[in-house]
C-alpha cells in the first residue's frame, strides 16, 4: 500500500471518528431499534408500522399517519376517504388468508382494502402475491397487492403467478416510506409531540442505513477529502477497488469456520459452493448464493442423494433441507417433514426452494449486502468469535438429528 492510500485512510478514519464523538454527544447514536436489534427485522418493522398507521395507535394522533400513508405512498388513484372512514380504519399484521398463509399488513378503510406485502430480505414463496391478491380481490373488486422493498424491485415470477402490472404496485422504503416519514416528522400536528417525534426520526435513521441513504456531513466531508487533489483520487479509486475481494474474503472466512465446524462434528463431506460466489457476490452486486452443500444421508432408496443440507447466503446466512438435483415432490416433502424436520423449526419458513429454511444467527443481525454495523464487528477478532459461536449453537441444534441414518 502506498504512503498517499495509507495518508487517506488516516484521514478519512479521523473523519469518522469525529463524526461519531459528534453524535455520541448529540445522542444521536441512541437508537431503540439498533438496541434491541430489530432493525432489520421484517416482523418488527410491520408492527412498528402497523401501530403508526393505526388511528388508535398508541402515539395518540389519530389518522394523521394514515392520512398520509395513503396519499404519500399508497397513491390510490380517484379515492378519497372521509375523516370517519380514516378514523375508523382497522390496520392489521399478519391477517390470515386461505393456504394458511400471512399477508404482512392490511389496511381495511370504508369499503377498501388494501393488503401489503413486506419484503426486506426474505425470499419470495410460490404464488404468494397471486394467493394475496385473490383473497383480496373477493373482498374488494378495486384491491391491488402492494410489494413493499427496500429499492421497489419487482416480485418473482413464482410470487406473481397470473398477476398482470394492474394487480399489484410496487413501492420501496428507499422513496415511498421515506418520504413518508418526512412528511409526517415536518407535520405541524406533532412539532411538539417529542417522545412521538423523536421514535419517526429514528425510525427514519433505520431506513436510511438499510436503504443506503444515510449520507449526510460525513458524506460531504469524505468527498471533499478525496476531490481536493489527484493523489487522494487515484488513492481512493485503488481502495475502492480492493473493496469487493476484502468483503469477499470475509465472506470466505465465514463458510469456512462453518466447514470446519461441521468436519469437527464428523460431517466432512460437501460440496463447496462459496469461493468464486463469495467474489462474484461483491463484484456483480448481485446474489449468487454463495454456500455449503451437504448430502443427508437416508434409508429410502428413491430419496438418494436428492435431499440437502444448504448453508448459504442473501444478505443473511441461514440453513436449511432442500432438493438437490431433483425437484420438489409431495413425497419427498412428507419425509422432510417427518425426519428431517427437528421440532423447534415446525413453524419455520417453507419456499419454492425449500422444504424449511432458518437463520442461522437470528440474534445478530448481520448483513452481508448493507454491511452494517454488526458486519462491521466481523472485522474484529472478538466480534467474528462471538458471531461463529451464535452460528455453530444453532448447527448444533439441529445438525445431529438430521444426519442420523433415517
Amino acid at each position: 500500500m502506498n504512503k498517499k492510500m495509507i495518508e487517506l485512510l488516516e484521514e478519512v478514519r479521523i473523519l469518522v471518528a469525529s463524526h461519531r464523538a459528534e453524535n455520541f454527544r448529540n445522542g444521536r447514536e441512541f437508537n431503540v431499534f439498533y438496541i434491541n436489534r430489530i432493525a432489520s427485522r421484517e416482523v418488527h418493522i410491520c408492527r412498528f408500522l402497523r401501530e403508526l398507521l393505526d388511528p388508535i395507535g398508541s402515539h395518540g394522533q389519530g389518522s394523521i399517519f394514515l392520512k398520509k400513508f395513503i396519499s404519500i405512498v399508497l397513491k390510490p388513484t380517484g379515492i378519497g376517504f372521509s375523516d370517519a372512514e380514516y378514523n375508523n380504519a382497522k390496520v392489521l399484521c399478519e391477517e390470515f388468508i386461505d393456504n394458511s398463509r400471512r399477508i404482512d399488513m392490511v389496511i381495511h378503510i370504508g369499503n377498501r382494502l388494501f393488503p401489503i406485502e413486506v419484503k426486506v430480505y426474505a425470499e419470495d414463496q410460490a404464488k404468494q402475491c397471486q394467493d394475496y391478491y385473490n383473497y383480496a380481490v373477493k373482498k374488494d373488486s378495486e384491491a391491488k397487492v402492494y410489494y413493499l422493498t427496500l429499492h421497489e424491485h419487482e416480485p418473482g415470477s413464482e410470487s406473481k403467478g397470473k398477476l398482470s402490472s394492474e394487480q399489484y404496485q410496487c413501492i420501496s422504503f428507499e422513496q415511498d416510506i421515506l418520504n413518508w416519514l418526512g412528511a409526517i416528522i415536518s407535520a405541524e400536528e406533532i412539532e411538539q409531540i417529542y417522545s412521538v417525534r423523536e421514535l419517526l426520526v429514528q425510525f427514519r435513521n433505520v431506513i436510511r442505513d438499510l436503504t443506503s441513504k444515510s449520507g449526510g456531513k460525513l458524506a460531504m466531508e469524505i468527498k471533499d477529502k478525496i476531490m481536493s487533489s489527484h493523489d487522494n483520487l487515484v488513492a481512493a479509486m485503488e481502495i475502492a477497488s480492493v473493496l469487493p475481494d476484502i468483503k469477499a474474503d470475509k465472506m470466505r472466512e465465514v463458510f469456512s469456520a462453518i466447514k470446519q465446524y461441521m468436519d469437527n462434528k464428523g460431517y466432512s463431506s460437501c460440496i463447496e459452493a462459496y469461493y468464486d460466489q463469495a467474489g462474484k457476490y461483491y463484484k456483480d452486486n448481485k446474489n449468487t448464493w454463495p454456500g455449503l452443500i451437504y448430502i443427508i444421508p437416508v434409508k429410502d432408496k428413491n430419496l438418494e442423494g436428492k435431499l440437502a443440507l444448504v448453508f448459504e447466503i442473501m444478505e443473511h446466512i441461514y440453513f436449511g433441507v432442500c432438493p438437490h438435483k431433483a425437484k420438489k415432490s409431495t413425497y419427498m416433502e412428507d419425509y422432510v417433514t417427518n425426519w428431517l424436520m427437528p421440532e423447534d423449526i415446525k413453524l419455520g419458513s417453507k419456499s419454492s426452494v425449500w422444504y424449511w429454511w432458518k437463520y442461522l444467527n437470528e440474534n445478530n443481525e448481520v448483513n452481508f449486502r448493507n454491511c452494517n454495523q454488526e458486519y462491521l464487528r466481523l472485522f474484529d477478532e472478538a466480534g467474528f468469535k462471538e458471531y461463529m459461536n451464535t452460528v455453530f449453537s444453532t448447527i448444533d441444534s439441529v445438525v445431529d438429528d438430521i444426519f442420523k441414518l433415517k
